[in-house]
C-alpha cells in the first residue's frame, strides 16, 4: 500500500509539472469545472443558509413550542346544558393550563378592539390590545423606550399602556411619551414603554400594524371591557423538554373537562403551521437547488470535454515519452495511470478554485445584502463543497478514460518512432 501511495504522488508530481508546462491551456481546461464547482457550492449555501434564516425567523415569533386556545363563545345556537353553562374561554381556564406539567408560559390577550384615546397632541381613535406580561416579549416584538408590561400591572390591572412606535409622533408631538398619559375611553392611564414590530432577516412578512396599536394589560380589558372573566385567547408554550404533542393533547382535554365538553373554544397548533411553513420552504429550496444543479452539471460537462480535448491533444505530444516509459518497463497499466491522475489532478485543482469561488459568491451576497438593510450571514456548505469534489472528480474519472486508455494502447515501437 504504501507503495502504491508514493507512486500515486510521484505521478501527481508529474501531473503538476506538465500542468505548469502549459498553464494557459491548463487554465483553459480548468474553467468550465471551476464555474460549475463554484456554482455547486454557492447554491448549496445560499440554500442552506435561507433556510436557516426561515428557521430564525420563524423561531424569532415563539411559534416553535406553542398552541393557542381560541374564545368561541358564546354562541347563538347552543342548545345542549354544558354549551349554556360554559360560554368561552375564562381566566380560572388560564390558570389551570398554567398547572399543567410540561407547560412553561401562558400568556392571556384580548384581541384587538377601538376605543377612543385622547392624547397631548391628538384625539382619535385607535386599536388597543390587552396583553399578558412576557406577551411582547415572546413574539419578539422589540421595547424601544421605556419598559414593557409586568406580571405587577397584569395582577392589579393596573392603567399602564405601551404605544406603538408609529403613533408616538401623532399622539405626542416631539414629546417624550415615557411618562405622560392618555385617556382611553375617558380612563387614564399612564404611558411605560414605546413598542416597535420585529424585524425579519428573510420572511416577506408585514407586522407594521404593531407599530399601531397600544398595549394594556390584558386583565383590565377582561375586568372591566369584556365582563365575566372572559379573555379572547390563550397562547400556550411547552417546555423546551416537553413532549409538545402531549402538552397539546392534555392541553385541549383539560378545556374539554372543565367546559362541560361545549364546543366554546377552538385550539390551533402554531408548531404545526411553523413545520408546514418549513416544509414549503424545503420545496421551494428544493426546486431551486435542482435547477441549479442541473445549471452546475451541465457546466462540468462541458469542462469535462474541454478536459477530454486537451488530454487526447496531450496523448499525441507525448506519444515519444510514453514509448520512453513503456521501453523501460512500464505497462499499460501505468501510463493508464498516468493520464488518468493527470485528468484527476486537473479536475481537483477545478473544484478547488471553484470552491474558492463559490465561498467568495456567497460573500459578494452578504455584501449585497448589506447594503439593501438585509445584514445575514451565509456559511459556506460543507456538503456543497463534498458534492463540488465528488462531481468533479466523476468528471476527471469520466472524460479521462478514454484518453488515457489511448495512450496505454500505443505500440512503444511506434511511439519511439514519433508516430
Amino acid at each position: 500500500m504504501r507503495e502504491w501511495w508514493k507512486e500515486t504522488l510521484e505521478l501527481v508530481g508529474d501531473a503538476v509539472r506538465e500542468i505548469r508546462g502549459h498553464k494557459l491551456r491548463s487554465l483553459l481546461t480548468l474553467s468550465g469545472i471551476v464555474f460549475g464547482a463554484a456554482s455547486v457550492v454557492s447554491m448549496t449555501s445560499l440554500a442552506a443558509g435561507m433556510k436557516q434564516l426561515v428557521y430564525d425567523d420563524l423561531m424569532a415569533m415563539g411559534f416553535s413550542r406553542s398552541f393557542v386556545a381560541y374564545d368561541r363563545g358564546p354562541r347563538s345556537d347552543v342548545r345542549t346544558a354544558a354549551g349554556l353553562r360554559h360560554r368561552g374561554l375564562r381566566v380560572a381556564d388560564i390558570e389551570a393550563l398554567r398547572a399543567m406539567p410540561g407547560v412553561e408560559t401562558v400568556h392571556g390577550r384580548n384581541f384587538p378592539r377601538e376605543y377612543v384615546v385622547n392624547a397631548p397632541a391628538d384625539r382619535r381613535r385607535i386599536r388597543i390590545e390587552g396583553v399578558d406580561a412576557g406577551y411582547l416579549e415572546l413574539r419578539n416584538f422589540r421595547i424601544v423606550g421605556g419598559r414593557s408590561i409586568r406580571p405587577l400591572d397584569v395582577e392589579n390591572r393596573s392603567r399602564v399602556a405601551v404605544v406603538g412606535s408609529e403613533l408616538v409622533r401623532e399622539l405626542f408631538g416631539n414629546a417624550p411619551p415615557v411618562g405622560q398619559t392618555i385617556t382611553v375611553d375617558g380612563v387614564r392611564f399612564l404611558v411605560i414603554g414605546i413598542v416597535a414590530p420585529i424585524q425579519f432577516d428573510i420572511i416577506p412578512a408585514d407586522f407594521s400594524f404593531v407599530a399601531r396599536r397600544i398595549y394594556i394589560p390584558y386583565s383590565y380589558l377582561t375586568r372591566y371591557a369584556q365582563g365575566g372573566g372572559r379573555v379572547d385567547q390563550a397562547l400556550v408554550t411547552a417546555t423546551p423538554e416537553a413532549n409538545f404533542a402531549e402538552v397539546l393533547r392534555h392541553g385541549e382535554l383539560l378545556l374539554r373537562q372543565r367546559h362541560g365538553g361545549a364546543d366554546d373554544f377552538e385550539i390551533d397548533n402554531e408548531a404545526a403551521d411553523v413545520l408546514s411553513d418549513l416544509a414549503m420552504a424545503d420545496n421551494i429550496l428544493g426546486g431551486w437547488n435542482a435547477v441549479m444543479f442541473t445549471i452546475a452539471g451541465v457546466t462540468l460537462i462541458v469542462g469535462g470535454i474541454g478536459l477530454f480535448s486537451v488530454l487526447l491533444i496531450s496523448v499525441r505530444e507525448r506519444v515519444r515519452e510514453i514509448g520512453v516509459r513503456k521501453a523501460l518497463g512500464a505497462d499499460d497499466n501505468d501510463i493508464r495511470r498516468l493520464f488518468l491522475v493527470e485528468s484527476l489532478t486537473l479536475a481537483f485543482l477545478g473544484a478547488v478554485l471553484g470552491i474558492g469561488g463559490g465561498a467568495g459568491l456567497t460573500v459578494v451576497t452578504e455584501l449585497i445584502g448589506r447594503q439593501f438593510g438585509k445584514p445575514f450571514a451565509i456559511p459556506v456548505s460543507i456538503p456543497g463543497v463534498v458534492l463540488a469534489v465528488i462531481f468533479a472528480l466523476a468528471v476527471g474519472l469520466l472524460f479521462g478514460w478514454y484518453p488515457a486508455r489511448r495512450a496505454a494502447k500505443l505500440d512503444p515501437i511506434e511511439a519511439m518512432g514519433g508516430v
